[in-house]
């Protein structure tokens, strides 16, 4: 491709990049002003008061979105646009950065970069022009360019790179020189300023208004509303608002690359770039990964030409091996980039080591080893500039082959790919129907090619009804399909040698979305027919209501959904009474596992709000015209659940994204409310990572301002709680805070799980689990189902308390993952309840509520919250209060 400008014919270099060229005659470097395309365009330091980088000095978030808007403003060769909401309903900005003829054809390069990623478009193009595919794609790859997508601060107190990006837009939109006018000719650059808009301001106008204060200057909460540093760990669910804009941009513009700029620990080498480190996912393809691995390199060669001391690759970030960090644009043809440097002291202060900061030889992963003890911002802005520039020119230098690559062939091999099984089929009848329509709604959003078959088939000796789902494996996203559908096994080839120890992934050993969500999923091996239809959207199934019974009457639903959640939470919002059976019942030759939810027909409302609520969960609803003759469980009117997450935790954002979604009536826990808590709560739930220090201690009031007072320690804190449950309160405590709840309140467990790594390690797997079906925590959880596990507790029961479920008496509980000498956990109970005075406390050892991925073990959550507050009635006050 020939370049608009002609100015110069010396090679583009890193030195090019900086500004330099070189003499013909002394061949010495000289350097050189290169003209500004936008002479009256205030510079970064005049429109902010100060250079990016400066000590203590932070650009808000919004003052940079209003210099990138005029920025797009003045110049014809950026764009910008904001092309969403933010979970807080901030702007989430964008630009593109090309040449004013790339931008106007813009929609046309798109469509043309769409048609190369789609391998059936290009057979059927290359076959009418009577050329081979490869061929054709060559040649249709000539006439557009590439996207380069490069994004900051998606963990918003790793702020540098979005100070960075400042300049790094300023040069492209200002800088005529060679080496910014090819960049600009040869590729769309997509820059999004920050992935977490809503952190960015929280954390910058924090640091901002608390300068010159006494105060600590990070803030000290989650930077996102629920998933703070975890907004990343979203990329296969994609919850989250913010990861379905992103996902919407990779498939609008379809990226060669994705450059994430990361900063890590002070500690951490000066700037990592890839190679990665094992383990390599099988479905990731192998053009994907190397064309990272070369990138990395490259950047690696640029910085260390421009002097740039401790820039180390390999070794570290095996972020290939789990959708959730690698990412859905991985198996897009995307190549992930990924830039991570160290940080410095709060935020924007240098930061000072004992003696040279990671001090290490020179080795071929660190050819030029840093050799001061002292970081600064403005080397992180200068170090991600210059990363970026390298990563931007190597793909502009050759835009073609990374076309022709990423794009064509990437989606080309998944046609041919035969590395996982001939198809995914997710059968008609299934106990849980909501689980089906949340998972399937996982791939429509994907835009994976989805079938439904429209006759009974049968596959591999297995038979299949009409409705079934069908996901084959060879298509575009055919990998990504089986990366979240096969059960893992992790590699024992992740090693260095053959004697060398196995390395761990840099996240969790599996991402299994149907065992998570509790579907059944058979993978079918050989091919087989079916009659089918494309399936152009994933809907609900819709319900129809049954005639209504009567007031003397009942409505029925099955235990067996985690959507009863949302019935349950829709009933007590619209202030219906509601019972749960404590024992099988039968209605109209329907039988029904303990736990039913029974609705009163002649509840006010009853009927409406049940109609409303199946629409969003499609679960069956029978009646009945009495009610049925059972113990129950009465749930408490409108029960008030109380959230202790503590400042900054994680677990407790997720759970409260997941409570929202399902219309829970809960409030955060303050250090005020430990006074009152009877008076204010009927059931507390203790998110994951709720330690005694962390109730005891919390958050210093004296460093942070009046609005985080609520994260204040309270000394008496556990006995609080403690009182809260002998006094008739209900309380859930979920993952390690099993043992601060089992600390508190005296109850008789004892944590078996092994500490030595050397011998025991589980970290992130699905173990198998049997539930007592019988017990009101597992109403409706099958008997058998695998359950989340992260090195965390599980106990022995030394005294009174039942176990709800526990972990096999024998053999190797690992269902998909990796674990180590998981034997250990034979026999041992992972949830459990006890009575506590008058009231009620369930633990959960395991990380049951895991970033929501466990959806399948919200039902022991839903059932935990409401069962534990509400009031247990014989069969016989039953029968009186109906008249039975």
């Amino acid at each position: 491709m020939q370049l608009r400008h002609r100015t110069a014919a010396a090679v583009v270099t890193s030195f090019a990049l900086l500004g330099l060229t070189i003499s013909p005659a002394a061949g010495t470097r000289v350097e050189t002003a290169p003209a500004s395309k936008l002479p009256d365009l205030p510079t970064p330091a005049e429109y902010f008061g100060f250079e990016m980088g400066d000590e203590g000095r932070l650009a808000a978030f919004s003052d940079i979105s209003e210099y990138f808007e005029t920025i797009a403003d003045s110049s014809p060769e950026v764009e910008y646009e904001v092309v969403d909401r933010t979970t807080d309903n901030n702007e989430y900005p964008i630009l593109r950065l090309s040449s004013e003829e790339n931008l106007a054809r813009l929609d046309s390069i798109l469509a043309v970069n769409e048609r190369l990623a789609d391998p059936d478009a290009m057979a059927a193009e290359a076959a009418g022009a009577g050329m081979e595919p490869e061929a054709y794609a060559r040649q249709l790859a000539q006439t557009t360019v590439p996207v380069y997508y490069i994004e900051a601060s998606i963990h918003a107190t790793e702020v540098g790179n979005t100070q960075a990006l400042v300049d790094v837009v300023h040069r492209l939109a200002t800088e005529d020189s060679e080496a910014m006018n090819r960049i600009l000719d040869n590729l769309v650059v997509l820059v999004v300023p920050s992935a977490n808009p809503d952190g960015q301001q929280m954390v910058v106008d924090y640091f901002n208004e608390t300068a010159g204060t006494e105060y600590n200057r990070v803030y000290p909460d989650l930077y996102h509303r629920y998933v703070g540093h975890d907004n990343n760990r979203d990329w296969f669910m994609f919850t989250q608002k913010e990861s379905r804009t992103r996902v919407a941009l990779e498939q609008k513009y379809r990226p060669v690359v994705q450059h994430y700029m990361h900063q890590a620990g002070t500690e951490s080498p000066r700037i990592w770039t890839p190679p990665y480190d094992e383990p390599l996912s099988p479905d990731v393809d192998p053009i994907a990964i190397s064309s990272s691995n070369a990138l990395g390199q490259f950047t690696q060669r640029d910085l260390v030409a421009e002097g740039l001391k401790g820039v180390k690759s390999d070794d570290a970030y095996g972020i290939l091996w789990n959708a959730d960090v690698a990412g859905y644009g991985t198996f897009l043809g995307t190549s992930t980039f990924l830039t991570e440097i160290a940080s410095v002291r709060d935020l924007a202060y240098p930061y000072t080591g004992e003696g040279v900061l990671e001090p290490v030889d020179k080795t071929m992963r660190s050819p030029l080893p840093y050799d001061s003890d002292t970081w600064t911002l403005k080397q992180i802005v200068q170090y991600a500039t210059s990363a970026a520039f390298s990563g931007l020119n190597t793909v502009a230098g050759d835009p073609q082959s990374w076309l022709l690559n990423n794009l064509y062939r990437v989606n080309a091999n998944s046609e041919t790919w035969d590395g996982g099984p001939y198809a995914y089929v997710v059968p008609a009848d299934q106990r849980d129907p909501y689980a089906v329509y949340d998972m399937m709604r996982i791939f429509d959003f994907g835009e994976v090619e989805i079938e439904q078959a429209t006759a009974p088939f049968t596959a591999e000796g297995r038979e299949f009804d009409a409705g079934s789902y069908i996901l084959r494996t060879q298509q575009p996203l055919g990998r990504w399909v089986d990366q979240l559908l096969r059960i893992d096994e992790y590699p024992d080839s992740a090693r260095k040698c053959d004697d060398c120890p196995l390395i761990l992934p840099y996240s969790e050993t599996t991402d299994n979305v149907a065992l998570f969500m509790g579907v059944d999923v058979a993978a079918v091996q050989e091919e087989f027919d079916a009659e089918t239809r494309q399936v152009q959207a994933i809907t609900q199934e819709r319900i129809r209501m049954p005639r209504a019974p009567g007031a003397d009457g009942a409505y029925i639903l099955s235990a067996e959904s985690y959507g009863l959640g949302r019935i349950i939470d829709a009933l007590q919002d619209a202030g219906v009474d509601a019972y749960r059976a404590a024992g099988a019942i039968t209605v109209d030759g329907q039988e029904f596992a303990p736990g039913a939810l029974m609705v009163p027909a002649g509840e006010p409302r009853a009927r409406e709000t049940l109609t409303r609520a199946v629409r969003e969960t499609a679960l069956p609803v029978y009646a009945t015209a009495a009610m049925p003759a059972s113990g129950a469980v009465q749930l408490a009117e409108n029960t008030r659940v109380g959230l202790v997450r503590g400042a900054n935790n994680m677990p407790g954002g997720w759970l409260m994204w997941m409570m929202d979604q399902f219309g829970t009536n809960y409030e955060v826990v303050e250090a005020a409310d430990y006074a009152t808590l009877s008076e204010q709560f009927d059931t507390i739930v203790l998110a994951p990572g709720i330690t005694t220090e962390r109730l005891t201690v919390g958050l210093d009031a004296t460093k942070y301002p009046e609005e985080f007072a609520w994260a204040a320690g309270v000394p008496d804190a556990p006995q609080r709680l403690a009182e809260f449950a002998n006094q008739g309160g209900n309380v859930l405590a979920l993952g390690s805070s099993s043992l601060t709840a089992a600390s508190a309140m005296g109850l008789p467990v004892e944590n078996v799980t092994p500490t030595d790594r050397e011998v025991f390690t589980v970290p992130g797997a699905l173990l198998a689990q049997e539930y007592d079906t019988s017990q009101p925590a597992a109403w409706g959880m099958p008997a058998a189902w695998p359950t989340w596990f992260n090195n965390d507790a599980a106990f022995r029961l030394t005294g009174a308390g039942t176990s709800v479920s526990r972990y096999p008496a024998e053999g190797n509980p690992l269902v998909s993952g990796y674990a180590l000498g998981a034997e250990a956990l034979n026999g041992a109970t992972n949830i459990a309840s006890f009575d506590v005075g008058e009231g009620e406390v369930t633990i959960a050892g395991g990380h049951i509520t895991f970033r929501t991925w466990p959806r399948a073990s919200w039902t022991v959550v839903t059932n935990a919250i409401y069962n534990g507050a509400g009031t247990e009635l014989t069969a016989e006050e039953m029968a009186a209060r109906f008249g039975g």
